[in-house]
C-alpha cells in the first residue's frame, strides 16, 4: 500500500505539472521530469534534456561554418569602395590597351570591352596562326610584346582564350578543335612567360574549341569571326576568376 500511495503521489504531480505547463518554464519542467524519470528507474536521456538545446537553424550555421573551412579560399564579396577602385583601375587599363591597338595598327581585327572588374579583348585568330596550326606568326610578336608591357606595368591577372570554329579538324597533333584551341592560348601564354618576363601565376590559358561563337557557321565571315584568340584582363587570380 505505501508503494502505491507514492506511485498515485507522483503521477498526480506529474499531472498536476502537465496542465500549468503553458505557464512554467521549459527548462524547469525538463528538470522536474528528469527527477520522475529517476523515481520510476527511467534512465533514457535524450540530447536536449539535461543540456542546452541548440536552435535548429543556429547549429546548421555552425555545421556550414565548419564545412566553408575546408573550401577553397574566396575572394571576399567588393565593398563600394573596392569595386570602384577596380572600375578605376579597370579604366586605366582599358586605356593603355587602346594606346598599344592604336600603336599596333589592329584596330580593324581587334574588340575591345570594358567591364566593371576588368577588359576583354577579342583578336582575329588569322593574325596569330596560320589555319590548322598553332605555332606564333611573326607579325603576332611584336603585339604580343606590347600586351607583356602593359602587364608588367600593372598588377592585373590576364587569361588567354582560344576558340575555334566548327570545322573538324583531325591531325596527329590535334585531334579536334578542342586541343588545337588550347594549344593556340598555350603558346600566347608560353610566349608571353618566356619572351615578355610574366609570370606564369599571373596567367592561364583555356582552349573553349568551337563551343563559344560569336557568329553563325554557316558562312565563311562567320566562321572566320569565331576563329578568336581572346585576353582577359582581370583583377581576380586566374584560380578563382575561371571558377
Amino acid at each position: 500500500m505505501a508503494t502505491f500511495a507514492d506511485l498515485s503521489t507522483l503521477l498526480m504531480t506529474f499531472f498536476v505539472l502537465l496542465l500549468s505547463f503553458s505557464s512554467m518554464d521549459v527548462q524547469k519542467f525538463r528538470d522536474m521530469l528528469g527527477s520522475i524519470q529517476t523515481a520510476f528507474g527511467v534512465q533514457i536521456e535524450e540530447r536536449g534534456q539535461f543540456q542546452p538545446v541548440v536552435p535548429k537553424k543556429k547549429e546548421q550555421e555552425e555545421q556550414k561554418t565548419k564545412l566553408d573551412l575546408k573550401a577553397p579560399l574566396q575572394p571576399p564579396p567588393p565593398t563600394d569602395q573596392s569595386a570602384r577602385q577596380t572600375e578605376a583601375e579597370s579604366a586605366a587599363m582599358a586605356a593603355k590597351v587602346q594606346d598599344l591597338i592604336q600603336e599596333t595598327r589592329m584596330s580593324k581585327d581587334v574588340e575591345l570591352i570594358k567591364g566593371p572588374r576588368g577588359i576583354r579583348l577579342r583578336v582575329k585568330g588569322g593574325l596569330f596562326f596560320q589555319p590548322g596550326q598553332a605555332d606564333l606568326k611573326a607579325t603576332a610578336k611584336p603585339f604580343l610584346g606590347g600586351v607583356a608591357k602593359v602587364l608588367e606595368k600593372s598588377k592585373f591577372y590576364l587569361i588567354v582564350e582560344g576558340h575555334t570554329d566548327n570545322l573538324p579538324i583531325k591531325t596527329a597533333v590535334f585531334p579536334s578543335n578542342w586541343e588545337l584551341s588550347a594549344a593556340r592560348a598555350t603558346a600566347v601564354v608560353r610566349h608571353l612567360n618566356q619572351e615578355g618576363g610574366i609570370s606564369a601565376r599571373r596567367m592561364a590559358a583555356i582552349g573553349f574549341g568551337p563551343y563559344y561563337p560569336l557568329a553563325s557557321n554557316r558562312s565563311a565571315e562567320g566562321r572566320g569571326k569565331n576563329r578568336r584568340v581572346e585576353f582577359i584582363f582581370t583583377k581576380l587570380s586566374p584560380r578563382v576568376a575561371v571558377k
